[in-house]
C-alpha cells in the first residue's frame, strides 16, 4: 500500500527541535489519480465522526471573509465519553495546497486555539462527545488571506493528529463576476460548463495580468481547482479569465442522497432495525443502469445534521448504514469500488472500500453515520471502473466557485483577493 507523505520543509528546517511535527500521517491513503486526491491530509482517527466545517449554514463552503464575514464553525463527534480539551493548529498554503509560511507570518494572535466547548450526548445508544469551535476568535485571527488547513489534535500536542480539513480566507477587496457557457465536450458529447470570470484589479496590487491566477472549483472540490494564469485583455480595464473548452468541467455524475433525519423506511431507506445497538438501516440498492431523474436536494457536498435544531448535535443517534451498488449486468468491475461522501470528507481510504458479494451481484459497505442528510457517490482508483461508474445520467445543476489569487512577492505566497459563486441550471 502506497502512503504519500507531505513534509513542510520550511517548518522542519527552521524548527529542527520539533521534528516530530513532520511525522508520517496516521492511517493509510489509497493511491488515487492526482485529480481525485491531490493534497496529503491526515486521515482522521477512527474515534472521529460527523466532521463539519462551514460558514454560517451547514451546507455552505468553508470560506471566511477577513474582518467582516461570520466566523467558520467546526463541529465533530468523539465516539466515546472521554470528554477532554483538544487543540486546533492552523497552516497556510499556496493555491496548490503546498503548506508554506511560518505561523508568525499568517496568524495575528496565538499559534493555536484550544477547544473547551464540548458536550456529552444525551439519551443515545452510542455514547459520544460533541465539539463545536468557531474561528476566528479571541485566540486565533488571520493576517494573511489564502488557502488554509485546520488540524485538530490532542491538547497542546501538534503531532498527535485527530484530523485535518481545508478552508479559505478571502480579502474581498475587489468584486468579480462569474458566468458559465454550456457546450459539449469531446467525442463523448457530454455537456460541459466553461466558467468565465471578469474583474477589475484594484490599484494596490499593480499589474494584475502578471501576478494574478484565477481558479475555478466545481461543487465541493476545493482541493482540485482548475486554474488559468493569463487573462484575455480584450475587455480592459476588465480582465477576463476562462478555461479552454477542453479543460472545462464535465457535468458530474448525479450524486445519491441519504436522509436519516426521519428515521423510517421510505425514500432511499429500504428497511430499518431498531432492535440493534446501534440502530441499523439498509438503503435501496443504487443501480448503475438507472438514471438520476429526481431533482434531489443539493447540499454542495456538505453534511446537514442539526439544521435549525441545535439539540440534535447531542441527541441524534448513530446508525449502521449499509450501502449497496449494483453494477451493469450485475458483474464485478475491473477495479475496486469505494463509497465516499460528506460523511468522510469525500476521500478514498481503507475505510471506504466496498466488498463484492457474488450471491447478490452487488457491492456492499456499512458505515456508522449520525442521523442527518448526506450526499454520496461511488468511485474508484482505476480509470476504466470510474468510467463505468460515471454512466449514470449527470446533473447540470451544480455550484461553481471562482477564486482570484494574487501572488505577493513580499510574502512569497498566494493571497486570495476575492471569490464568487454561481449555480448552473
Amino acid at each position: 500500500m502506497l502512503v504519500r507523505l507531505f513534509i513542510n520543509e520550511r517548518v522542519c528546517i527552521g524548527f529542527l527541535v520539533f521534528l516530530a511535527a513532520c511525522a508520517v500521517p496516521l492511517g493509510q491513503l489509497v493511491p488515487a489519480p492526482e485529480e481525485l486526491q491531490p493534497a496529503d491530509f491526515y486521515v482522521e482517527s477512527s474515534e472521529m465522526h460527523s466532521i463539519q466545517l462551514y460558514a454560517g449554514v451547514e451546507e455552505a463552503l468553508p470560506i471566511y471573509q477577513m474582518r467582516n464575514g461570520p466566523p467558520l464553525t467546526l463541529e465533530f463527534d468523539l465516539m466515546n465519553w472521554d470528554a477532554r480539551p483538544l487543540s486546533a493548529y492552523f497552516y497556510h498554503a499556496d493555491r496548490t495546497w503546498r503548506r508554506d509560511l511560518l505561523p508568525s507570518e499568517y496568524l495575528d494572535s496565538y499559534s493555536r486555539g484550544d477547544l473547551f466547548d464540548y458536550e456529552v450526548s444525551r439519551g443515545t445508544l452510542n455514547q459520544y462527545v460533541h465539539y463545536e469551535y468557531d474561528f476566528p476568535n479571541e485566540s486565533i485571527d488571520f493576517r494573511v488571506s489564502g488557502n488554509f488547513i485546520v488540524r485538530i489534535t490532542e491538547q497542546g500536542r501538534e503531532n498527535e493528529v485527530l484530523f485535518e480539513r481545508p478552508f479559505l480566507v478571502t480579502e474581498n477587496i475587489t468584486r468579480a463576476e462569474l458566468s458559465l457557457d454550456l457546450h459539449f465536450a469531446g467525442r463523448s458529447n457530454l455537456t460541459a460548463m466553461q466558467p468565465l470570470l471578469r474583474f477589475i484589479p484594484p490599484q494596490q496590487i499593480g499589474p494584475a495580468e502578471f501576478n494574478v491566477t484565477v481558479c475555478f472549483v466545481q461543487d465541493r472540490h476545493l482541493l482540485t481547482p482548475r486554474c488559468i494564469e493569463r487573462p484575455s485583455l480584450t475587455e480592459q480595464p476588465t480582465l477576463l479569465y476562462y478555461l479552454e473548452p477542453e479543460e472545462s468541467f464535465v457535468a458530474q455524475t448525479g450524486r445519491y442522497l441519504v436522509d436519516l433525519r426521519d428515521f423510517r423506511p421510505g425514500g432511499s431507506i429500504e428497511r430499518i432495525d431498531r432492535s440493534t445497538t446501534p440502530y441499523s438501516a439498509v438503503l435501496e440498492p443504487d443501480y448503475a443502469r438507472f438514471p438520476d431523474l429526481e431533482a434531489s436536494l443539493r447540499l454542495r457536498g456538505q453534511a446537514v445534521i442539526s439544521d435549525t435544531d441545535p439539540s440534535l448535535d447531542t441527541s441524534a443517534e448513530y446508525v449502521d448504514v449499509t450501502f449497496e451498488y449494483v453494477p451493469p449486468n450485475e458483474t464485478p468491475l475491473p477495479g475496486d469500488v469505494y463509497v465516499t461522501g460528506a460523511f468522510n470528507g469525500w476521500r478514498m481510504d481503507s475505510g471506504s472500500s466496498m466488498q463484492w458479494v457474488p450471491s447478490t451481484g452487488r457491492y456492499t459497505s456499512t458505515k456508522l453515520l449520525k442521523q442527518g442528510a448526506y450526499e454520496y457517490e461511488y468511485t474508484s482508483t482505476e480509470e476504466q471502473t470510474r468510467a463505468i461508474l460515471a454512466l449514470r445520467l449527470a446533473r447540470t445543476d451544480q455550484w461553481y466557485t471562482g477564486l482570484v489569487y494574487y501572488y505577493d512577492g513580499s510574502l512569497n505566497t498566494d493571497r486570495l483577493l476575492t471569490w464568487t459563486q454561481v449555480l448552473s441550471r
